[in-house]
């Protein structure tokens, strides 16, 4: 049960239209941004970065959804994990690379340089003071340019935020 009111209906209106754009925009209001909704300053901002970290930039979303699928997994967060199995599956991809992706993201189907960038973003979860540059040199050495190694990053913050929300509050997977 969950440690916070998850808001669903009878709340101010901007909240109500950050909410109506969620589900037009995921199909479904995940319960991380139902609990952002009891602070209407925070779920604007929340949203907002999700919509720029997640949905836009130069990165598939296969490979955003799979670096947050992996922090998730790294991080034992089965909010995570299921947040971010279910939206991997809605872009389509089959339930055993999903699984592949959260237990073995070394052999998911993912380029070369989309595994670098999983390599930076895992290592900037993991243990972000140990790697003197050599993971991002690393990342470089395959094609991936600044912007997408800041990419990948954001998208593995994001992710930690998420799944450390969700713990502490413990929300129910959607």
């Amino acid at each position: 049960m969950s440690h916070i009111p998850l808001v669903d209906s009878h709340m101010e209106a901007r909240v109500e239209e950050v909410l109506d754009d969620i589900r037009d925009t995921l199909g479904v209001v995940p319960a991380i941004f139902r609990a952002y909704g009891n602070n209407s300053t925070i779920l604007v901002a929340q949203w907002e970065r999700y919509k720029h970290v997640m949905l836009t930039g130069s990165l598939s979303p296969k490979l955003k959804e799979g670096i947050a699928l992996m922090v998730a997994a790294d991080e034992r967060s089965d909010y995570g994990i299921a947040l971010h199995s279910a939206a991997l599956q809605q872009l389509g991809v089959d339930p055993n690379e999903v699984l592949r992706i959260r237990t073995d993201p070394d052999h998911a189907h993912y380029d070369p340089k989309d595994h670098a960038l999983l390599e930076v973003a895992r290592h900037a979860n993991s243990n972000p003071f140990d790697h003197s540059g050599q993971v991002t040199d690393d990342a470089r050495a395959t094609g991936a340019s600044d912007e997408e190694i800041i990419e990948a990053l954001a998208a593995a913050g994001l992710a930690s935020e998420i799944s450390h929300t969700a713990a502490f509050l413990s929300l129910p997977s959607d």
